[in-house]
């Protein structure tokens, strides 16, 4: 269930991000990698590239492996250049027993413009590596 709505949320992130988009299609690069928080791979979650200008992407994170990197159709990447990069990870919470959302990294790294998280991404495949403490 919970993968579920990470790909509702992921759908509306994408979803969102073609409405501040530009008209033209920018040239993107294939993006993989790894993501650990505090030296153990994350569990699972969801990364934004929001690139200086343009459309931004978002991927998965499943057992610290980055995929399903999607700009603008399934696994085509983020455009080339530098980008700003947010990472969020949390299990939500259950309306029903009134557990809150349980945010499994801290939650300042789900906001580009807060987490200092960055990537210059090259024409090609992009191998990435995000350590978070």
């Amino acid at each position: 269930m919970f993968r579920c709505r990470i790909l509702v949320a992921l759908a509306l992130i994408v979803s969102m991000a073609t409405l501040v988009g530009c008209s033209d299609k920018p040239t993107l690069a294939t993006v993989e990698g790894t993501v650990t928080y505090k030296g153990k791979a994350l569990s699972q979650g969801i990364i934004t590239f929001v690139p200086e200008k343009g459309r931004a992407a978002t991927g998965t994170i499943t057992d610290g492996a980055i995929t399903n990197v999607t700009c603008f159709e399934p696994n085509d990447g983020v455009p080339v250049g530098p980008a700003k990069v947010g990472i969020r990870s949390f299990v939500e919470g259950d309306a029903k027993t009134s557990a809150p959302t349980r945010y499994l990294i801290p939650e300042f790294y789900g906001n580009p413009e807060k987490s200092k998280l960055k990537a210059d991404i090259k024409p090609g495949k992009n191998v990435l590596k995000f350590d978070l403490d």
